[in-house]
Parts: C-alpha cells; structure tokens; sequence
C-alpha cells in the first residue's frame, strides 16, 4: 500500500489506515518510538513496563510477602545520618 507525506503544521505526517492500526493495536493517544532504519521509517509500541504489576503486588499481599523490609520512622542513627 502506499501513501503520501502531508504537511501537518510543521511537521510532516503519514495517515496510518484503519486496518492497520486495528491488526496492530494502536489507538489515539498511544505512545509509539519511531525509529529510522535502513531508510524505513519503523513505528511499535512502547512496552507497558508496568504490565502485571497490580496483579503481583496482589499475590504478594494474599501470601503474606507485602511486610516492610524498612521501617516507616526514621530511628536516631539514621537522622543523624541526615
């Protein structure tokens, strides 16, 4: 498929079909890297680095590992420290 470059204020731009933006999963607003390689200009997804995180801290919490490796004061060492 092919498509042509329009000006978009002053940046240039390239409408992504509909099509593809559903087989690939990308919506409004998404964050995406836009690379340069080869001279194809490359567009992915930027990897959720939180994906799950919900979903373990609610495990850790259901097996009793969410204790406090710290404590939630500071002891006098430590404002002296400060």
């Amino acid at each position: 498929m092919q498509a042509r470059i329009s000006r978009i204020g002053t940046s240039l731009g390239v409408i992504i079909p509909r099509h593809i933006t559903k087989e690939g999963g990308f919506q409004k607003g998404l964050p995406v890297d836009i690379t340069l390689e080869n001279d194809k200009i490359m567009i992915s997804k930027v990897p959720d680095v939180r994906k799950g995180w919900a979903e373990a801290f609610a495990a850790y919490a259901k097996n009793g590992e969410d204790a406090l490796v710290m404590p939630d004061y500071l002891d006098s060492e430590a404002i002296d420290l400060i």
